[in-house]
């Protein structure tokens, strides 16, 4: 079998086997002593032992199993049985972390459906791995520009379909960054305003919004930020524009049937085409 770096420091290889299913490797923490999480007292009497069952990074294409010897100890001091902390796995939690950020970025360049199917993990189970990881980048995010970006925001409003029967819920972006701030029921100018008082900390920063044509989303940016500059999205502007070309051309009698032609481009037109 071959001998590669496992890549955590804090465990060491105790052995590795090769099964059906994927690689089997067992391993524990070097560690032999602990901090009580309830007193802060070190101690290194091991209460007992238990083993968990982890699944970590793929292997040449084999699924990898991490049977971590876990360590239960007792604090000398108040007598309480606690666990060894893992900073590679999270308590509980029966996939490294390393590997739920892979099946995190995966799911950014697919579908939970079909990251779920590919790995064999259960649809319930990589969906909340995915919204979690999810939920904690969003919040680094807002606190590093609210932090270290005194720059004004240009935030971007906008309705997303959750579920066919037009059911929507409102979505604020950071257009600079790409990200998206937050998200919250419907799309009404009480769920505009709840989303923009909790996501904006800074309302002098709030100088750019960028919306479509909705009524309510204006009503609110117009109450929080009465200062800031309002920017209808490109794809409203160019659907009301198209709107408006092609009811002229029904009240002028040579266009009616031209409709193609007036929306190609000049240069793909022909020479009969373009005398039209």
């Amino acid at each position: 079998m071959l001998s590669i770096p496992l890549g955590l420091p804090e465990c060491k290889v105790i052995k590795q086997e090769l099964h059906s299913y994927g690689y089997a490797i067992h391993v524990e923490k070097t560690e032999t002593q602990e901090h009580c999480p309830h007193c802060g007292f070190a101690t290194s009497s091991v209460h007992d032992r238990r083993t968990r069952k982890v699944r970590d990074l793929a292997i040449f294409h084999q699924p990898v199993y991490l049977f971590v010897k876990v360590k239960r100890y007792r604090c000398w001091n108040c007598s309480q049985v606690f666990s060894a902390s893992l900073e590679s796995i999270a308590p509980n939690q029966h996939y490294t972390n390393r590997f739920c950020e892979y099946l995190y970025e995966l799911c950014e360049g697919s579908t939970i459906q079909e990251v779920s199917r590919k790995h064999c993990i259960p649809y319930t189970t990589l969906e909340r791995i995915y919204y979690s990881i999810a939920s904690k980048k969003a919040k680094e995010r807002q606190t590093a520009t609210e932090v270290s970006s005194p720059e004004e925001m240009v935030l971007s409003l906008d309705e997303i379909a959750v579920k066919k029967g037009h059911q929507y819920e409102t979505i604020l972006m950071d257009a600079k960054a790409g990200s998206v701030m937050g998200m919250h029921a419907d799309r009404q100018c009480d769920s505009a305003i709840h989303l923009l008082s909790q996501k904006v900390l800074s309302k002098e920063r709030g100088q750019t919004v960028i919306l479509d044509m909705w009524e309510p989303y204006h009503k609110a940016v117009r109450a929080l930020f009465p200062s800031a500059s309002i920017v209808i999205d490109k794809y409203h502007v160019v659907q009301k524009v198209t709107q408006a070309l092609d009811q002229a051309r029904k009240e002028c009698s040579p266009l009616k049937k031209a409709r193609y032609l007036l929306l190609k481009g000049c240069e793909k037109l022909r020479q009969d085409q373009r005398h039209r």
